[in-house]
């Protein structure tokens, strides 16, 4: 997709409210993490972070607009602070074979850590942070954090293949060109699209077929209070890991099997991960299961018991008509125009 978008601006000046008020709520999180550590771990894992995945369905050019720390990456660019370097396709293939390296570091680490300490939660928030505002400052737009070393950015193309709203770009004032193909404006890209060679390629097809089964063991991890912590850690990297080389195996099969059917078994394993998500967590967010503490909701004695199985159902029927029954038109940003091309008069 091509098209050239020019935003009026006041369509720029809401966007970029919206943007100022996320990232006030991002700081907020961030301070709460590290004073009031239970009001900080319920916003980020229990608010935000259940929200994310079905927007990243519906709608990841929203997130991609108004991501705290995409917003922090990209001021450097868009205040003339940053070196612009240009990221090869070789490395842009690393830099995706890292991040999903560090998604896959990061989800079990939530067990024994991150889910527990606020405190270590937002000192990891602050180095992210650092490290984005970082890349920023020495390369290109997007090229180096949100299209590259992103941890959330290898689940963005697992869950954004098929959008249901796009929205205006509002990151990229003009379009630099700075990856190839462009993640916001291609439509339909998954993570083998993202990098078809290298590291990067060998990365996306383990994420695809290991993500259900990564999430899956991530529901299952069980931990007892007097465990060490060695053991702790073991015990949530153990299950989370099984069950992504289990469900990779199934994939790698099953490529094998229907070299054709490529593209519909990534969206299909995208499914089966964000499906298994949501089937756990509903009940959780509802109130309809657990203690309480973790619910936005308190639904439980206000519904029957069996409910909860039919609203598992109904968000699985729709994750799964989100992602493979409809056509994909879009990306998730139209492309904004494309820099101007700065000639050297001959001499």
């Amino acid at each position: 997709m091509r098209h050239n978008v020019v935003l009026s601006n006041g369509a720029r000046r809401a966007w970029q409210v919206v943007q100022g008020a996320v990232f006030l709520v991002g700081v907020v999180i961030v301070a709460a993490l590290l004073f009031a550590p239970t009001t900080g771990l319920f916003l980020l894992w229990d608010v935000l972070i259940p929200v994310a995945p079905l927007l990243l369905v519906v709608a990841p050019g929203v997130w991609r607009n108004v991501c705290p720390l995409g917003t922090f990456s990209v001021l450097p660019s868009q205040f003339n602070l940053s070196r612009r370097l240009h990221v090869s396709r070789a490395w842009q293939s690393r830099l995706l074979a890292i991040a999903v390296a560090l998604l896959l570091i990061i989800v079990p680490l939530r067990h024994p850590l991150l889910d527990r300490y606020g405190v270590v939660t937002g000192i990891v928030l602050i180095v992210v942070a650092l490290a984005a505002v970082g890349l920023g400052s020495v390369f290109d737009l997007k090229s180096a954090w949100c299209s590259g070393l992103c941890p959330v950015y290898p689940v963005e193309l697992l869950y954004g293949s098929r959008p249901v709203v796009p929205v205006p770009n509002i990151q990229c004032r003009v379009c630099t060109a700075c990856v190839a193909p462009c993640r916001d404006s291609r439509p339909g890209i998954t993570p083998p699209d993202a990098a078809r060679t290298g590291s990067g390629r060998t990365a996306s097809e383990l994420l695809v077929g290991g993500f259900p089964g990564l999430v899956l063991g991530w529901y299952l991890v069980e931990l007892e209070p007097g465990w060490t912590l060695p053991r702790q850690v073991l015990q949530s990297y153990a299950l989370p890991l099984a069950g992504l080389a289990a469900t990779l195996a199934v994939y790698l099969v099953l490529r094998r099997i229907l070299p054709q059917s490529r593209a519909f078994l990534v969206r299909a394993f995208a499914a089966a991960a964000i499906v298994i998500y949501y089937w756990f967590k509903l009940p959780v967010v509802l109130g309809m299961t657990g203690d309480g503490t973790h619910a936005l909701i308190m639904l439980n004695g206000t519904l029957p018991a069996w409910s909860v199985w039919s609203m598992r159902l109904v968000m699985s029927l729709l994750l799964i008509y989100l992602l493979l029954a409809r056509t994909v038109r879009a990306g998730w940003s139209p492309r904004p125009q494309a820099a101007p091309v700065v000639t050297t008069p001959a001499s």
